[in-house]
């Protein structure tokens, strides 16, 4: 048994338990499915770890490793680990399939996603902590702390209605079929028509941009059209709909095009939770700035 209190050590032996435990279950069960948290999994799944939070907070008194979770000494480590595995994230590429085992579908690697819950978990204990002891100078570590428990538990539980599609469009009839990243057939409940390619190219025959002139029909009858871009999607029905690729062999001629749909609607509150760590930021710096004394 660990004495108390516990600190930094503590800390970093949990999260390497974590990794160890993940290790294991990568090996005997296989990577994660996120398929199987579509909604409304993911909002069960959301509401028991409100639950368990909320159990959590209430029995700290009576299991150390509750209050000892609501400190820096366990914050730390955590936050080390979560780093860590997201560097390592951002310098592998992630593929859907193929790749470094395991490293290249870091979404779907237990000890990255049990590292990720662990901070969740930690952000809404310090939330709840800070919440429920309300005083005046607490409110930027309440609306830092439910900054990252947002964006952290969205970010996590969202990737599950994470849709991305593509969509081939010939300039003869309407396309209502797309496929996944699986080359799974999809029907996304809309159709792209495409009107008119465009490109522009430098003087070395390079191209300088590509975008397309469509119409989108959904199946509740709208009609939305516009001028697609690679980087200026058209909204539609909670799709983004972004220029992707086209003809290379007969550019700007090129008969069709293909288009990316993505959809993903937890990300507005991703973005919320993103903004309120900003916002709980700036309010920390604004009051812990020291105070010049008047002459």
């Amino acid at each position: 048994m660990w004495k108390k209190p516990w600190n930094l050590k503590e800390g970093f032996l949990v999260g390497g338990g974590l990794l160890v435990a993940g290790l294991l279950l990568q090996v005997t069960i296989g990577p994660i499915n996120w398929d199987l948290f579509a909604a409304p999994v993911n909002y069960v799944m959301l509401a028991l770890l409100l639950a368990l939070v909320g159990a959590m907070y209430l029995l700290r008194r009576k299991v150390y490793a509750f209050e000892w979770m609501m400190h820096f000494q366990a914050a730390i480590p955590c936050l080390c680990y979560a780093v860590g595995l997201t560097i390592l994230m951002g310098l592998t590429p992630q593929t859907r399939q193929g790749g470094i085992p395991w490293l290249s579908q870091m979404l779907q690697f237990w000890p990255f996603v049990l590292i990720w819950t662990w901070m969740m978990v930690i952000a809404g204990l310090a939330t709840l902590n800070h919440l429920l002891r309300w005083k005046w100078r607490e409110i930027p570590f309440i609306i830092n702390h439910l900054g990252v428990f947002l964006a952290v538990t969205c970010a996590t539980l969202g990737s599950a209605d994470l849709k991305q599609l593509e969509m081939t469009v010939h300039g003869d009839s309407p396309e209502w079929r797309a496929v996944d990243e699986a080359g799974n057939g999809q029907e996304p409940g809309l159709a792209i028509e495409l009107h008119r390619f465009i490109m522009d190219v430098y003087e070395d025959g390079s191209p300088k941009r590509f975008a397309s002139d469509i119409t989108v029909y959904t199946e509740d009858g709208k009609s939305v059209s516009g001028t697609v871009d690679v980087n200026k999607p058209l909204k539609v029905n909670g799709w983004k709909i972004y220029q992707y690729d086209y003809d290379a062999r007969r550019g700007p001629e090129s008969e069709y095009s293909v288009f990316m749909l993505v959809r993903d609607p937890w990300l507005p509150a991703v973005y919320l939770g993103i903004f309120l760590m900003l916002a709980g930021a700036a309010c920390l710096m604004f009051f812990m700035a020291p105070k010049t004394k008047k002459v």
